[in-house]
């Protein structure tokens, strides 16, 4: 269904509008294969007896994530990074006929450069719309950390990891925990390397052979900077399309 039937869009911004339904389509759409992927189980344990180190390892492995989860993860952040640039260029078009190198600038340094770089990415916008887009650049972070924590600059890193580097799919996050071990196991458990937990050789009759796992699919990547859950892939999408994009409606009007 066109989006100027289900609300109330002034007609240049239709196109960054739908832009927003089709990522808010992908969002669901990667929740339920997220959801489906966690219902299958797909983790497995093997068990190994240390007994030169009287240990009793279990090792954690998980299967890999489905090919579509990070390819769907990646179509979702390019249509709202590209609802930001069309929405510029609608901008751009209020005062130019036919606007040239507009998209939406995200800086994460204040210096001439980027100085130079907003002006030619935002020409054309109306000054007090250019008020706004600069308002919400993450160079305004106090420090690097806080600058890449900014929902823009992950939005915008991780399009240009899919873009340039690879399918923006970092890892997985794993935490697991024995539900029905003895009180006497309490800090004896070691958590070695590769999803592998240990236990004294003398409790391997005692542990639980079903712990319970938790695990989070992680997009971006770590070199990078970026990594963020699903949740992070949703405040990104509600920041973008319910608080960003309509903060510019009114110059439409």
């Amino acid at each position: 269904m066109p989006v100027t039937k289900t609300r109330s869009v002034p007609p240049s911004l239709v196109d960054p509008y739908l832009k927003t339904e089709r990522a808010k389509e992908h969002l669901e759409t990667l929740r339920n294969e997220l959801g489906a992927f966690d219902k299958s189980k797909p983790y497995s344990f093997t068990f190994e007896e240390d007994v030169k180190n009287s240990r009793y390892r279990i090792k954690f492995e998980l299967k890999d994530i489905p090919f579509q989860v990070p390819l769907i993860a990646g179509d979702l952040f390019y249509c709202l990074r590209s609802a930001l640039d069309q929405m510029v260029f609608s901008l751009a078009k209020l005062t130019t006929r036919d606007p040239h190198g507009t998209q939406f600038p995200i800086l994460d340094v204040f210096n001439k450069d980027s100085i130079r770089r907003f002006k030619q990415q935002t020409c054309g916008v109306p000054a007090d719309a250019r008020q706004i887009i600069e308002s919400l650049q993450p160079y305004h972070g106090p420090n690097t950390a806080a600058v890449k924590s900014r929902l823009l600059w992950r939005l915008n890193a991780i399009c240009n990891i899919d873009k340039h580097r690879r399918i923006p799919a970092s890892g997985i996050a794993m935490d697991f925990n024995f539900p029905n071990a003895p009180a006497s196991l309490r800090g004896l458990v070691e958590f070695e390397q590769d999803n592998v937990v240990s236990v004294p050789l003398r409790f391997k009759s005692q542990m639980a052979f079903d712990p319970e796992v938790v695990f989070q699919v992680l997009f971006g990547d770590m070199n990078a900077g970026v990594e963020i859950t699903f949740e992070g892939i949703e405040r990104i999408y509600n920041f973008v399309a319910n608080r960003v994009i309509p903060k510019f409606t009114g110059f439409f009007k």
